[in-house]
């Protein structure tokens, strides 16, 4: 006979099918041709040959896995050959791992600590404060929360055969899929290695705490090991050159005591329209967070039954990845230069919202506590996932207008533009030849899309870039000024007591850039 749904299976099951809801405008809002340059920095990458693909890498700041997903989704959409829109493929391979790590929800979590953890797991990967922007952004970022969930998630099978003396199938299997993830991780993002070490750290002192040192150390090493040969020849090759450049020169700010506050503000901080209302929710959010925290692990010392206690140790050991990733980075960052933003916090994100999930979980006899923080995270989960979708529709409008504004320019014209990123981002929608006044293309950018050619201060001061466009404007080519920021002004300025008039034809915006066509004459 079929068994009846509890209350509380019941609000996980509508838990995870708004987060299959969820997915699905997802996967929608990925119909659109809207990248920042970060995201133009994949799909050049994703074009490359192999072997240019891991060159380019290598002199970049990020190992080469993920970027390997693209051009695989490239190649087997056909979208290499153009007969499919890139920018949508990659979009949605970014879907992909969120979808893996619902799978691991209904599954494995769902196995271990019930329909309303699962469930509730899967509601927070997706709309807790900024999990959803990653499901279409074309980064790394969600993988890198897979392979650390899902890896989190078989060291938790690992820590509960541990007592055993015969190990099962299962228990090889755990270790194998431990070891392929944790390896996935190093090479997806240097962050998520820390959170892979962080993973390996929690299994060593669940061995410690069974006291199963001279059984299991072995498996542990083995896999660790199996781990540290595949990645040391990246690591010698490449990594320490790319921190000796980064100590050398890099974008990050440093970072202060008040950074601390700024990782707590990028955990919870929702995504009201008003500021008051947003600080307040992250209050509370926090406060609930600490709440059921602090009572499963005082509960931990009353318990019995040592499969509570191992759920409590697991939470703990979620939260410790995130906080690995934190004190690793803050580590770096005022020992060699500041290496470490927010966002390099998001491997550990998924498990950080998991154990919420297992901790509130225990709390469900307690309705003065239960009920109101569900509603909170309810809450603040639809409102910050609405926000994102206002977000992404409305860059979709933009990038219409956009469309409409830019066709109005030749493919026979000239286009300059004073901000690399902007000429970089809408050379990419164009195939014109592209000048930077004052300024010169990163590198890399450079190499994988060859036809942006600099003005630079060397070549061109403002007398000889003067010159140049007025020779240009004589010989009766059209040219443009696509200019972003307060200093198009200041050139506009310069140009117009040289004789070089600059009418203004629109302004709008692809993605994250604002900037104004201005036609030369």
């Amino acid at each position: 006979m079929r068994q009846k749904l509890k209350w509380d299976d019941k609000i996980g099951l509508v838990l995870f099918s708004i987060s299959v809801a969820f997915m699905g405008i997802s996967i929608f809002l990925c119909f659109g041709n809207d990248i920042w340059y970060d995201e133009l920095f994949t799909m050049g990458l994703g074009n490359q040959s192999l072997s240019g693909l891991v060159s380019i890498t290598a002199r970049d700041v990020h190992p080469p896995l993920y970027y390997l997903f693209i051009k695989l989704a490239f190649f087997l959409t056909g979208s290499a050959a153009g007969s499919v829109n890139q920018v949508i493929i990659a979009k949605l391979v970014s879907v992909i791992p969120f979808f893996l790590c619902m799978i691991y929800g209904i599954t494995k979590v769902r196995k271990h600590f019930g329909w309303l953890s699962a469930g509730l797991f899967c509601f927070l990967l997706y709309s807790m404060p900024q999990m959803a922007e990653y499901t279409v952004e074309i980064r790394m970022y969600g993988y890198a929360v897979f392979f650390i969930t899902a890896g989190m998630l078989h060291a938790y099978e690992l820590m509960l055969e541990l007592h055993n003396d015969i190990h099962q199938k299962s228990y090889y299997v755990n270790w194998a899929m431990l070891t392929v993830y944790s390896l996935a991780a190093c090479y997806t993002h240097y962050f998520a290695c820390v959170a892979a070490c962080m993973i390996y750290l929690y299994l060593f002192g669940c061995i410690i705490w069974q006291r199963r040192v001279k059984h299991e150390i072995k498996y542990l090493l083995f896999s660790g090991g199996i781990c540290a040969a595949a990645y040391i020849p990246w690591f010698i090759q490449v990594v320490l050159a790319q921190v000796g450049a980064v100590k050398a020169d890099y974008w990050i700010q440093e970072l202060s005591l008040r950074s601390l506050g700024g990782c707590v503000k990028f955990l919870f901080m929702p995504s009201f329209t008003n500021e008051n209302i947003n600080v307040i929710l992250a209050v509370l959010l926090f406060a609930i967070y600490g709440i059921v925290l602090f009572i499963g692990l005082h509960n931990v010392m009353n318990w019995q039954m040592e499969q509570e206690k191992g759920k409590v140790s697991f939470s703990a050991g979620c939260m410790l990845v995130l906080a690995g990733i934190v004190l690793f980075g803050f580590a770096a960052s005022f020992l060699i230069r500041p290496v470490f933003v927010y966002r390099y916090m998001l491997p550990a994100m998924g498990v950080f919202w998991l154990a919420f999930a297992i901790l509130l979980t225990k709390q469900k006899k307690r309705f003065y506590l239960f009920f109101p923080a569900l509603i909170l995270i309810v809450i603040i989960g639809l409102r910050d996932y609405r926000a994102f979708y206002g977000e992404e529709m409305w860059k979709k409008v933009q990038m219409q207008s956009a469309d409409e504004a830019l066709k109005q320019i030749s493919s026979e014209d000239k286009v300059i533009y004073n901000f690399d990123q902007a000429q970089a981002v809408i050379s990419y929608y164009m195939e014109n030849d592209s000048y930077l006044w004052f300024g010169e293309p990163e590198a890399l950018i450079q190499e994988m899309y060859p036809l942006n050619a600099p003005l630079t201060e060397g070549e061109f001061s403002d007398e000889a870039g003067i010159l140049k466009i007025k020779s240009w404007i004589e010989e009766g080519e059209t040219v443009w000024f696509l200019g972003s920021g307060n200093a198009r002004e200041e050139i506009r300025s310069k140009w117009k007591k040289a004789g070089i008039d600059s009418q203004e034809e629109a302004s709008v915006m692809i993605e994250k850039y604002w900037f104004n066509i201005y036609r030369l004459s």
